[in-house]
Parts: structure tokens; C-alpha cells; sequence
């Protein structure tokens, strides 16, 4: 993404001195009033959007029980251990304590793997709306360019400059006639 981003921006830049090296008035004018660039926050569409809220959801309600579970498992671990600070402590203990905690070592590297694989899934997913998003409010509003402000290298943009809102609106939208569209197809329970 940073490349790209680079990469946009030494466009950008070559196609200004392009530009500059023409060395007319009237040239320079209608190139910069045919330029124009808007930015997106992304964090804030990561964080606000109803796609984004919808996953967290989601996951919290698919993996709640679990993370809890291994949460309580590790906390009954960790008053093992302190018991077996006790000098009176028998080696068979100390092992069995061992064993237990490779198997809770295991059970959550498990259990990592598993959100992360939804979590990439979401990601992707909210990647392709948020850039589908982004493309319609940037042709609606006739931009040549939209810069991710959180990944850098944006130290100032006006604020007619801004698409966050618009596109976060836009985002939420095709949201909801995705999910609309998910629900229709649906059959309907007892039929």
C-alpha cells in the first residue's frame, strides 16, 4: 500500500513537472484547475463503518465463548503456578502444571489462527467496498486522485479536500444493499 502510494505520488509530481516544463500560463492554469486530489482517512472508515462494526460483531459472537474460555483456562493456570511456589510442591505436579500450559499454549495458538483467518477475510472484503466506495464518490465528485491520509506522506490537505465523510455514507450504503441483497436471497424459515 506504501508503495502505491509512492508511486502515486512520483506520478503526481512527474506529471506536474510535465506540466511546468511547458512554460505557459495557460497551460500550468488548465492543468491545475483539471488536478484535483482528495484524501480518505482509512483508520476512520477501519473504525467507523458499519462494515467494520458488523465484522467486530461478528467475530466477538463467533469466538466470545472461546476467548473467554482459554481466558479462564489461563487464569486457573496462573494460580497453578503460584501453588507451586510452595517448596512442599512434588515434581508431578510441576509436570502435570507443564502439560497443562503447553496445552493451553497450543489450544491458543489454535484459536489465534482461526480469527486471523476471518479477520483477513474481513479485511479483504472491506478493502474491496472501501476502494469501490471511494471510486464512486471520486467520479461523483470529479476527482483525479484519492490519497490515504494514514499512510503517510499527506501533511496537509484542505478540507473541501476530505472524502472521508462521503465515503464512509457511500461504504455504509453499499453495506446495507449487500446485506439486503444477502437477506432476500435468503429462503425464508418454515417454508
Amino acid at each position: 500500500m506504501r508503495k502505491f502510494l509512492v508511486l502515486t505520488f512520483v506520478a503526481l509530481f512527474a506529471m506536474v513537472g510535465v506540466v511546468s516544463a511547458a512554460d505557459t500560463e495557460t497551460t500550468n492554469a488548465a492543468a491545475g484547475a483539471a488536478l484535483k486530489i482528495g484524501v480518505v482517512d482509512m483508520q476512520t472508515l477501519a473504525q467507523d463503518s458499519d462494515p467494520a462494526k458488523a465484522g467486530r460483531a461478528e467475530l466477538e459472537k463467533k469466538y466470545g465463548k472461546e476467548r473467554k474460555d482459554l481466558e479462564n483456562e489461563g487464569e486457573k493456570l496462573r494460580k497453578r503456578a503460584e501453588k507451586l511456589k510452595d517448596p512442599k510442591a512434588t515434581e508431578e505436579s510441576k509436570l502435570a502444571f507443564l502439560r497443562a500450559k503447553q496445552d493451553l499454549d497450543q489450544k491458543t495458538r489454535n484459536f489465534m489462527r482461526k480469527v486471523e483467518q476471518d479477520e483477513v477475510k474481513m479485511r479483504q472484503d472491506m478493502i474491496v467496498l472501501v476502494f469501490n466506495a471511494t471510486y464512486n464518490v471520486a467520479q461523483r465528485k470529479n476527482f483525479n486522485f484519492v490519497v490515504d491520509v494514514t499512510a503517510g506522506g499527506v501533511l496537509y490537505a484542505e478540507q473541501s479536500m476530505d472524502l472521508t465523510k462521503d465515503v464512509l455514507a457511500e461504504v455504509n450504503k453499499m453495506f446495507k444493499e449487500k446485506d439486503k441483497k444477502a437477506s432476500d436471497s435468503k429462503p425464508a424459515k418454515g417454508k
